[in-house]
């Protein structure tokens, strides 16, 4: 027996260069595929950071100590051109087969930084120094950053537990400031009559590793990310919440999932 449930998806597009640091490959920093839900629970406006963090310590438990239950914020996955096309565009991409290929929109460029000191004379010190002033640290000098470009478009979903989905969805901004250069995005939200259901389940969209407590049974899919990893695919047995969505298919996500819930 199912249960109605109201989720509120939200489309967000990228409307500069956005930068994070999913990993760090010698001189080449790299923004990921997916946006986490660390990053979104301070972009959509619910908690709030330190101005000064000093120490650059996360204290994502404490911040989100007072709404974590109430509601979930899931990461953010990549669409589709033709979803973009769809969504942000207005355009249904079937006109567009017979006339012309689809455009490439989106994805990620590849640029080189210099992060010299603004001095006149720098000394260029050897690491076996014994005055090396950086020693043990990880200060790359120059390197590459790849980046999210203009035109991509991900997909996040908020559960609502112990609010209305109608609240939740008013507080959202349509613009906010994502990545290590508070680089502007626009949001779109609607609310998405879906269901929860009972039995055998294969989820299919991602998740924290840290935010639901259910071991998988199988079909696992998991991808590194800084700071938490996440669960792109995974086979479990409980609750789950169908969200319909385009031709028939539904994303498929666990019930009561909570942020950071096994570090807590």
């Amino acid at each position: 027996m199912s249960v109605n449930f109201q989720v509120v998806e939200c489309s967000i597009e990228t409307l500069d260069r956005t930068l994070y640091a999913s990993r760090e490959v010698g001189e080449l920093v790299d923004t990921g595929d997916y946006i986490l839900s660390t990053a979104l629970h301070y972009a959509f406006g619910f908690v709030s950071g330190k101005y000064v963090n000093l120490g650059n310590k996360p204290s994502y438990l404490d911040e989100t100590s007072g709404i974590y239950k109430e509601f979930y914020i899931t990461p953010a996955k990549p669409a589709s051109t033709e979803e973009y096309l769809k969504q942000v565009m207005g355009i249904q991409p079937r006109s567009l087969e017979k006339k012309k290929p689809l455009p490439s929109l989106g994805g990620h460029s590849t640029t080189a930084w210099n992060a010299r000191p603004h001095q006149y004379a720098v000394k260029n010190w050897k690491a076996t120094d014994p005055d090396y002033p950086y020693k043990g640290m990880n200060l790359p000098k120059y390197g590459r950053e790849r980046v999210l470009d203009q035109q991509n478009l991900f997909t996040s979903y908020i559960l609502p537990y112990e609010v209305d989905a109608e609240s939740i969805a008013s507080q959202i901004p349509k613009y906010m400031r994502l990545g290590k250069k508070r680089s502007k995005a626009r949001v779109k939200t609607k609310i998405i009559e879906s269901s929860i259901n009972e039995g055998d389940f294969i989820s299919n969209h991602p998740f924290g590793i840290y935010d639901y407590e259910s071991l998988p049974l199988g079909n696992l899919i998991s991808i590194r990310m800084r700071p938490t990893p996440l669960v792109l695919q995974g086979r479990y047995k409980g609750q789950f919440i169908c969200i319909p969505k385009n031709e028939g298919q539904e994303t498929i996500l666990p019930y009561k999932l909570e942020f950071l819930k096994v570090k807590r």
